[in-house]
């Protein structure tokens, strides 16, 4: 027994060792549209709960509207069809704080705003998107 624990631990460190060596570690520099995006995110998944949960919904947040200046992410351009969704959802996400009664329609149509632009301009996060959707 003694000797296939230290077989594995041996393999372990040997495997680990390696993983290391092979492994070529990149600088990614986030943009500051991908961080803004981020943020944007995290700030509708909480507000997504306080709609749930009939809370108040504070006030929209003003560094949303750096959506229209942010500099984009490598290879990415803000043209026309990207600042039409910016704004959509600029608009759709004022009127959930301008109209708390009609929240959850105005949040709903915010995060469409989003999926419809990135279907078109940058995919990858559209699973992320589709999950802060409220039912």
């Amino acid at each position: 027994m003694k000797y296939l624990t230290g077989v594995f631990l041996f393999l372990l460190l040997v495997s680990c060792s390696q993983d290391k060596e092979d492994k070529v570690f990149e600088h990614h520099e986030v943009s500051e549209m991908a961080s803004l995006m981020k943020q944007m995110a995290h700030i509708n998944e909480q507000l997504k709960e306080r709609i749930k949960n009939g809370e108040e919904l504070g006030e929209f947040p003003a560094n949303f509207e750096k959506i229209l200046t942010a500099s984009m992410t490598k290879n990415q351009e803000m043209d026309d069809f990207f600042k039409q969704h910016a704004q959509l959802f600029l608009n759709t996400q004022k009127q959930i704080y301008d109209h708390p009664e009609n929240a959850r329609e105005y949040y709903n149509l915010s995060i469409d705003a989003c999926i419809q632009c990135h279907e078109e301009k940058c995919p990858g996060p559209i699973t992320r998107i589709q999950k802060l959707k409220l039912d």
